[in-house]
């Protein structure tokens, strides 16, 4: 499968700007019309570079596709959802605070876009697929498993199986919301976002609170 070439490393400073350029003009187009139907000759039109400063970059449109996801994965994907501070975990605010992190990506319009682009290509490039995973779903279920296992040590959780703990978390409370705004069904309301969030975390911890600390 095609690869970027390497010495065209994609720069988060912006400084290639042609690069910049053909990254902008693809996410566009790949948005607005699907992968299949973009050429890369519409991608150098909209970019405004030539066909050959085009192809000095990405060798192809499977490369500059799987460039493109793992740009956007790196510099626009899930905010980090927590680190540790050294300081005693609140946990009900925590939690809330985690929550809203991850769904604002859902309800981002580049999020959005993102995800469908992936979801409409991963079958023809599982590359891309991994990239997807490794940057968005499994980085965050890792960051929500630390925010776990430091709960737990300061005992105001009880956890047999952190991993699967952090997947149900991210689950209760992203709930429908991908799905609905992905399907074209209207952007959820403020209030049913918070509704399934505080519900999600309410059923979290009626699963895993430890029941010697009070509420």
């Amino acid at each position: 499968m095609p690869r970027p070439r390497k010495q065209q490393a994609i720069d988060p400073n912006g400084e290639n700007r042609k690069l910049r350029q053909v990254l902008a003009a693809a996410r566009k187009l790949f948005a607005d019309h699907g992968f299949d139907v973009t050429s890369m000759d519409a991608i150098a039109r909209e970019a405004g570079v030539s066909k050959a400063t085009l192809y000095v970059h990405f060798a192809s449109k499977d490369a500059l596709l799987l460039a493109l996801v793992d740009d956007e994965c790196r510099n626009f994907g899930p905010q980090m959802l927590w680190q540790p501070d050294g300081q005693p975990i609140e946990l009900e605010p925590a939690l809330r605070a985690i929550a809203r992190g991850y769904t604002s990506f859902f309800l981002d319009d580049r999020g959005l876009k993102l995800h469908r682009l992936v979801m409409s290509n991963a079958a023809r490039f599982p590359q891309m697929a991994a990239v997807f995973m490794a940057a968005g779903p499994r980085r965050c279920e890792e960051e929500v498993a630390n925010f776990l296992r430091a709960a737990v040590a300061q005992q105001l959780l009880t956890i047999p199986d952190i991993g699967l703990a952090a997947v149900q978390f991210l689950s209760l409370v992203q709930g429908r919301l991908q799905l609905q705004w992905e399907l074209q069904l209207g952007r959820p309301s403020e209030a049913d976002v918070q509704a399934l969030i505080d519900g999600g975390i309410r059923v979290f911890l009626t699963a895993y609170r430890n029941p010697e600390v009070s509420s």
